[in-house]
């Protein structure tokens, strides 16, 4: 079964980590960034808040298409970095079983109610 999440702008890769030192030994420490935090706390509340009853994960193989929302676009915004937490968004909460079974997917810039909509296939599935 096909489904479709509303989601937050998703930060890109390139920016969803921060480097630090620990306090204590004084050695680089890898952390998530605020963006990346704040993504998926807020993804959080919106797949709460649209989750269908009996929306069930898809089964292995899957295709998907993430439209990102035109009106966040900047003159930097690299499109293409800001799949892969969306992907391990839908993981953690269990609509796919692990984002390496993506056969393929695509974005795209355009219209979107918030910052992103992702689409969801099964490929072995016909509907």
């Amino acid at each position: 079964m096909t489904f479709i999440l509303h989601l937050p702008f998703p930060p890109s890769v390139n920016h969803a980590n921060a480097v630090g030192r620990n306090k204590r030994t004084g050695k680089p420490v890898v952390y998530p960034s605020k963006e990346k935090i704040a993504f998926f706390k807020e993804a959080d509340s919106m797949y709460m808040m649209q989750r269908p009853p009996t929306l069930k994960p898809v089964p292995g193989p899957f295709t998907y298409h993430l439209v990102l929302n035109e009106k966040m676009r900047h003159g930097n915004s690299d499109g293409d970095n800001r799949g892969k937490y969306v992907l391990d968004f839908v993981q953690r909460v269990g609509l796919i079983e692990n984002d390496k079974l993506a056969a393929g997917g695509s974005w795209s810039w355009g219209p979107c109610e918030h910052g992103a909509l992702l689409s969801v296939r099964p490929i072995n599935q016909v509907e």
